[in-house]
């Protein structure tokens, strides 16, 4: 590992250090300080966090500790050098209110089980004009001149390769929405790809603003328009990196049981992978997002698509947005399918036809139920949740529920005054 010396970001020409750390809403925040004073500072520095979210008001002090291996230099400001933060109490101990803290957890847990997780996400945003309209008039996979903003999209893949440590995009296009792009992450470790996750989106609102636009990775900012999703390809291997989802003769019982972990806590983890009002404006039948608890092979219309080539079987869960926290959803994910495998638990029958057009006799006949339609739904099942206190701790829940049960007030009130649109923009647009 490189040593980080004063002398070292001369050389570099770096003349400021970027603390970057995600609150438990998400937010991406960050310190500054000049790199001079690297030697006091190497070893973090105070927050604090009641004004973060972290924690209530007596409890105020948070540090913010630099992850070494997650050091970068912002290609758009290379006198500025970042580096990614772990949250710690004054008693130097992970906070139990730190996302990337509690995603550490949930992946110690499935090492002492001898599972490396692995994740393939999707990033899906929207490029706005200054009147927050679609910015293009392109569609899937589309070329110039319907893609006339492809350079801003090479622009965003050349700073991932230049920030992430590890990982790279490994496929990049125009979506089905005007203006809605796409970029796909390679497989990555899922503590890294996290922070890939929320490197990307830093970079695609930076390169957004310097080109005069706006990106938003809301779930539905337009009404009549595709919306945006946050897939998140899950991957379990062994500590020598074979595939534990794929058997010589298909997909493996330890798939199958990930699979029933996640059906059986999917309405509690959906107020961490889907927590805004407007995810569930998405979430509707014919519109490529899932609505049931259902998987099924190559099924792009289930919760969770197991892609039809076996050998590299893996999973794909289709629910998650962009206003997620990514630490959070991943750790959630993770968690979820862990249970299922230490429980065995069996998933319902799988099925390759489009589960919104069957019957609610043969979705009940198959063991397939709806997922949550509501925040307050998947609040409702979240706050109910044993499975949820265990994994973050009752600390965590309880601040979790009262920050979003005060959202949830927010928007009935804007339901009630009729300015519900405006609301969700102004709360989400820079999710």
């Amino acid at each position: 590992m490189t040593e980080f010396t004063v002398e070292y970001f001369k050389e570099k020409g770096i003349d400021y250090i970027q603390y970057q750390f995600t609150t438990l809403m998400g937010d991406l925040k960050e310190v500054e300080f000049p790199a001079q004073n690297w030697e006091s500072m190497k070893e973090g520095t105070g927050v604090d966090g009641s004004s973060l979210g972290f924690l209530s008001t007596e409890q105020s002090d948070m540090r913010a500790i630099p992850d070494l291996e997650t050091f970068a230099i912002l290609p758009w400001s290379p006198r500025v050098g970042r580096f990614i933060c772990n949250m710690v109490g004054n008693d130097g101990l992970p906070y139990p209110t730190c996302p990337r803290g509690i995603l550490i957890k949930v992946l110690a847990e499935a090492d002492s089980m001898g599972y490396v997780f692995k994740t393939r996400p999707e990033l899906e945003w929207y490029f706005l004009d200054d009147d927050l309209d679609p910015a293009d008039e392109g569609d899937y996979m589309c070329t110039v001149p319907k893609d006339h903003l492809h350079e801003v999209r090479r622009q965003i893949t050349d700073d991932m390769l230049s920030m992430f440590s590890k990982g790279s995009p490994h496929t990049v296009h125009h979506e089905v929405g005007p203006a809605q792009h796409e970029i796909e992450l390679s497989k990555l470790d899922g503590l890294a790809q996290a922070d890939n996750v929320q490197t990307g989106k830093l970079i695609v609102k930076s390169e957004a603003l310097f080109n005069g636009l706006v990106s938003t990775f809301m779930p539905k900012p337009f009404a009549g328009k595709a919306g945006s999703g946050l897939h998140i390809h899950e991957y379990l291997e062994d500590k020598e990196g074979n595939n534990i989802f794929a058997t010589e003769g298909g997909i493996s019982d330890e798939l199958k049981y990930f699979i029933g972990g996640t059906i059986k806590h999917a309405d509690a983890i959906s107020a961490l992978l889907n927590p805004s009002t407007n995810s569930y404006k998405r979430l509707v039948p014919n519109h490529e997002a899932p609505v049931h608890k259902a998987w099924g092979i190559g099924n792009r219309t289930a919760l969770m698509r197991v892609p039809g080539y076996e050998s590299k079987a893996h999973m794909e869960f289709r629910a998650g947005d962009g206003t997620m926290n990514i630490y959070l959803g991943c750790a959630a994910l993770l968690a979820a399918g862990l249970d299922g495998i230490r429980n065995k638990i069996q998933p319902n029958i799988p099925t390759r036809k489009n589960i919104d057009h069957l019957t609610d006799e043969e979705r009940a006949s198959l063991g397939i139920s709806q997922l949550p339609s509501s925040l307050k739904d998947s609040l409702d099942a979240f706050e109910e949740s044993e499975f949820i206190t265990k994994v973050f701790g009752q600390q965590f829940k309880d601040i979790y529920l009262e920050k979003k049960r005060a959202e949830l007030i927010e928007h009935l009130v804007a339901v009630n005054n009729h300015y519900e649109q405006e609301w969700e923009i102004d709360r989400y647009l820079h999710c």
